[in-house]
């Protein structure tokens, strides 16, 4: 169990802070990046007829009908559920493209096809606001991976976390890249004594302008986004924290202090 809880580190807030080498780079987020995605999260609310077997068959459908538009439709998706109560949403339905234009180019076609018809069959279950033009209540995010995600998502889905984070004087994006990589060789030495990983994070730039009416998020310059396949791990990586992450000696983002977490369920995965 103590290898276990090694190696399902999930450092907390300040961790990802830390700068390790103190050095400045020049280095950028997206030429850091392994590899990236664009990224949809669009605000969802429950209709009268919402439940566990309507909503399945929502999704069942909503697989059939990308299935037949072809290869330009969203090639993955996830829903998220807020720990914590919202007025904003019920739901956030995430869609995941490969890049900005593919989202653009996809969004299209499911426009000029079938999203009036769907919208109408599916509004008294749920109700997004980019069901029928893909701009209201849809925001999009620049995604980079500074680590390659090398965990599968799996069915019945995970823990998701975001923390909100600001520029300062003297934390921009050189430094975030820098203890980045003091990150990434904690992980790394984690995850070499276990047979799987558990957890992956990755960086969320939005492609709006921040904040969002009504979120208790304020204004930020990016997400760090944290992905758990279960809430034991998040649980067993938040107190391996507390007991053993080192203390930050330089500077730091402005984060907000809570960590905002979700219960995700997988609705599409596609090759892209």
């Amino acid at each position: 169990m103590k290898n276990k809880q090694v190696a399902l580190i999930a450092i907390f807030l300040s961790f990802v802070l830390v700068s390790c080498t103190g050095q400045e780079t020049k280095q950028t987020i997206k030429g850091s990046a392994v590899s990236g995605v664009y990224v949809e999260y669009l605000f969802c609310d429950y209709g009268p007829d919402m439940s566990d077997e309507s909503f399945n068959g929502l999704l069942k459908d909503w697989n059939k009908l990308l299935d037949d538009l072809g290869p330009n439709s969203v090639p993955r998706s996830v829903g998220l559920v807020p720990r914590i109560e919202t007025d904003l949403y019920d739901r956030l339905w995430v869609l995941v493209w490969p890049s900005k234009e593919a989202s653009i180019i996809g969004w299209q076609e499911w426009v000029d096809g079938p999203a009036a018809d769907w919208t109408e069959k599916t509004s008294s279950i749920i109700s997004c606001g980019a069901s029928t033009n893909g701009q209201v209540e849809n925001y999009g995010f620049d995604v980079s991976f500074l680590r390659a995600p090398n965990v599968i998502d799996e069915e019945p889905g995970g823990v998701v976390g975001f923390n909100f984070c600001r520029y300062t004087e003297d934390f921009k994006e050189e430094q975030l890249v820098s203890s980045s990589q003091g990150y990434n060789q904690w992980l790394d030495a984690a995850s070499a004594a276990t047979d799987r990983e558990s957890y992956w994070y990755s960086i969320h730039v939005p492609d709006f302008e921040t904040p969002i009416p009504g979120s208790t998020a304020g204004a930020y310059d990016y997400a760090f986004h944290h992905v758990w396949d279960s809430e034991e791990t998040r649980v067993a990586g938040v107190a391996l924290f507390a007991s053993t992450a080192p203390a930050a000696s330089e500077p730091q983002a402005d984060c907000n202090p809570e960590m905002a977490l979700y219960d995700s369920m997988i609705f599409r995965m596609n090759d892209m």
